[in-house]
């Protein structure tokens, strides 16, 4: 049985760029490897940023887990994926989890950067978002990118909360008619075990130095000083959020407008109507021409 304290600390008492409906799904994920379980996890067990450890990380097997953008064919274009979870870093958690890191994501930016021969990236997005640990400098990277090589973001279906805000870095997008685009907003989770404590006769008492040591603990219910303090700190985060997409899709989408949608998803051309998105399409279809028109440019 294996404790991921890290994990816990990304997923509860802090902001969460992740759409309501994923965080049963997420926290369902995560709870055997937070709280104690039949669990096996192996390999990844460095979790730094400097120097991007994540190109010589391993998987269980010992193998490279690592193996940067992934190409097609001989286009010139290259493929960054933005699938699952989004978590700050990839070297404890990654595939097994149903996850993406904002530090994968990033090196796999780097390449695209660095590599001439890429001339185009796609951005295929199907997540509802996850951690806000990372998620602006991941974006930031991606609208620089889109300074330099054209970036396509097409979505897979969804692309809500955190997912967003990294398609909407892009140079343009595609979701298809069926697809979800928005949630720009931030919810935070609080458990509270008090009554089950309680009940199993258990009696925790906090001895801690600093009036505000205390504040979210598990083992007591969320006073009314702490809610409001989350809920400014949320504010915050979407103030934050807001102005980044406002300012990577600045003249098709004001930041007044984005906050008039009050987090809401919305649904292929209604996310155009918005101006969350550019354009519906089918996704292969997007990709291919996306795909001709580099070529053309190539030629």
């Amino acid at each position: 049985m294996t404790h991921y304290p890290q994990i816990a600390s990304q997923l509860f008492n802090r902001p969460l760029l992740a759409h309501r409906g994923t965080l049963e799904q997420y926290a369902r994920a995560m709870a055997p490897r937070i709280f104690g379980g039949s669990v096996t996890f192996g390999g990844e067990w460095q979790a730094g940023l400097i120097g991007e450890p994540v190109r010589d990380a391993v998987d269980f097997e010992g193998n490279p887990s690592y193996t940067g953008p992934r190409m097609i064919g001989k286009s010139g274009v290259a493929v960054i994926e933005v699938e699952g979870a989004l978590v700050p870093k990839g070297k404890w958690i990654g595939a097994m989890c149903d996850a993406t890191s904002y530090e994968g994501i990033h090196a796999q930016v780097g390449d695209c950067r660095s590599n001439k021969d890429i001339r185009g990236v796609i951005l295929e997005v199907d997540s509802f978002g996850g951690a806000v640990s990372g998620a602006f400098s991941c974006a930031d990277a991606i609208h620089q990118l889109a300074q330099e090589k054209p970036v396509l973001a097409i979505l897979t279906e969804h692309a809500c909360s955190a997912a967003y805000l990294i398609a909407s870095a892009a140079t343009g997008s595609v979701i298809p008619k069926t697809g979800l685009a928005g949630s720009v907003g931030v919810i935070m989770l609080h458990v509270d075990y008090s009554k089950a404590m309680d009940k199993a006769g258990v009696n925790i008492t906090p001895i801690f130095s600093g009036a505000r040591k205390n504040d979210y603990s598990p083992y007591e219910a969320l006073g009314d000083e702490v809610y409001k303090k989350a809920v400014a700190e949320a504010d915050t985060v979407r103030d934050m959020f807001i102005d980044a997409v406002a300012g990577y899709r600045k003249g098709r989408i004001t930041a007044d407008a984005l906050r008039k949608t009050e987090a809401e998803t919305f649904m292929g051309a209604d996310a155009v109507k918005v101006g969350l998105v550019d354009e519906v399409g089918d996704p292969i279809a997007a990709a291919n021409a996306f795909i001709s028109e580099i070529g053309r440019k190539a030629a």
